[in-house]
């Protein structure tokens, strides 16, 4: 093989690994893009449960100290509403943690980590 052949060859394979880093770099990239997206809305999200949790706390109190009620049940104004927006938020969370672990799992098959007994 002549020297110039030699190097179209290299040049070549190169190329080709460059290509090949640059595809793997660029699945990594999105993977984890993605992953801090979901992340973030979770975040979001238990912030979101936690006021919604203090506006029913808050509804609650109110319901006893200053509307003079015995007892808080789940027909007291307002009290169905704030748990029926609970609810869905937590399961908007358990969607979102679920694709998160589904990420996590595709990315462990892809590097071939996963647990080993």
């Amino acid at each position: 093989m002549e020297f110039t052949e030699r190097m179209k060859h290299l040049f070549d394979r190169g190329l080709d690994s460059s290509r090949d880093l640059f595809s793997k770099a660029r699945d990594k990239t999105k993977d984890l893009g993605e992953k801090g997206v979901l992340k973030f809305e979770i975040k979001q999200l238990e912030s979101q449960a936690e006021k919604l949790m203090a506006k029913l706390g808050t509804r609650c109190y109110e319901a006893l100290t200053k509307e003079g009620s015995d007892s808080v049940q789940i027909s007291t104004s307002g009290v169905h509403d704030l748990i029926a927006e609970i609810d869905q938020v937590e399961t908007r969370i358990r969607e979102k943690e679920a694709k998160l672990g589904q990420h996590k799992h595709s990315h462990e098959e892809a590097s071939g980590s996963g647990a080993e007994g």
